[in-house]
């Protein structure tokens, strides 16, 4: 089983995709955006840089799913998804083409990759996404306080764009159910406790699917050689 949890960049879902997987014993597949990304600093350095490494960075993303969603089909198991393939073409790698930062020669050679992708026979649709929203000024405050060096560098335009462009995304989103969560309502940093009442919201969704192992001694794994959120 895949549990997806998606949202844009300061509401939280690493944080939220590690409490989940450690609450329900689940594998975690995690972005490769840190010390392994070697493009992303080069693309928030700026307009010139968004669009000099939109494509590279969009290319690396694109070859780690792939890497990624080899590793789970060989491991098996349960899977949570922290953040989704749909975000990575839908908002990231189409915003950047219709902001300008993306060619039109490029964004077809990025979606005849992506539509490769979709046809892996991982590429199956999650059983639940969990949708993380709020505010756009309270997701800034987030990236203000909580962001990597690079996000908070970062023109707030990008990120208002990148807001809009996910707001209309979930209204569409039609690949599986949706739990939405208001980031204004808990905060797993503040209040672990909060995880415990996400988990209980995700495991009524689920019907059952999930086993009860929330008080077994559980090892949170990921998809080797990935780490951090975008």
């Amino acid at each position: 089983m895949l549990l997806g949890v998606a949202g844009m960049i300061g509401s939280g879902k690493t944080t939220l995709s590690k409490a989940l997987a450690e609450r329900f014993g689940m594998q975690l597949a995690l972005e490769s955006v840190d010390g392994d990304n070697p493009y992303l600093e080069q693309f928030y350095s700026g307009p010139e840089g968004m669009r000099g490494y939109g494509m590279h960075l969009q290319l690396h993303f694109l070859a780690t799913r792939f890497a990624s969603m080899r590793k789970m089909r060989g491991m098996g198991g349960s899977w949570v998804l922290d953040r989704t393939w749909y975000e990575d073409a839908d908002i990231f790698a189409r915003g950047l083409f219709e902001q300008g930062y993306m060619s039109e020669d490029d964004w077809t050679l990025y979606s005849r990759l992506y539509g490769e992708l979709l046809h892996a026979p991982a590429a199956r649709p999650p059983r639940l996404l969990v949708y993380l929203h709020g505010p756009l000024d309270t997701i800034l405050e987030r990236i203000a306080t909580r962001g990597r060096p690079k996000e908070r560098d970062a023109d707030p335009e990008y990120f208002g764009s990148l807001h809009e462009r996910y707001e209309r995304w979930i209204e569409s989103f039609k690949k599986c159910p949706v739990l939405r969560l208001d980031v204004r309502e808990y905060d797993i940093v503040a209040d672990p406790e909060a995880g415990d009442r996400i988990a209980a919201l995700v495991r009524r969704e689920l019907e059952g699917e999930i086993p009860q192992t929330e008080l077994w001694p559980t090892v949170t794994r990921r998809t080797p050689g990935t780490r951090g959120s975008r």
